[in-house]
């Protein structure tokens, strides 16, 4: 068996936006390149401002730096049809938003491991 290696060294939010690239495809329903960055921006948040990582300073954080309107984030995010509340990756309770876990990486490394098997 020679089994497909390879190494990403990524910046911050690359790092996140490829780790949900990769998932995105095994999973039955499927994320928009755009849901991918927003979700990415928001999982790259690290000290004060992601204890509340939905929290308004966060959005405004992630708002700038995709240069969206509050209105596009919160079609990304909301409960409408297609947000990533309603595809079922993020997750509300009351007023707090949380990641799925699945779709979170380790912090400063993810292996992934996978085989296909040919049937044919």
């Amino acid at each position: 068996m020679n089994p497909i290696k390879k190494e990403l060294r990524l910046p911050k939010y690359e790092y996140y936006e490829k780790h949900l690239s990769i998932v995105n495809s095994m999973l039955p329903i499927k994320m928009t390149e755009m849901e991918i960055k927003v979700l990415s921006r928001f999982m790259a948040l690290e000290g004060d401002i992601a204890v509340h990582r939905f929290g308004p300073t966060a959005r405004k954080v992630v708002k700038e730096s995709l240069g969206i309107t509050t209105a596009g984030l919160s079609n990304y995010l909301g409960e409408g049809k297609g947000s990533l509340i309603e595809k079922g990756f993020l997750k509300k309770t009351g007023d707090v938003i949380d990641i799925q876990s699945i779709l979170i990486p380790e912090k400063d490394e993810q292996i992934y491991s996978f085989k296909l098997v040919n049937l044919g």
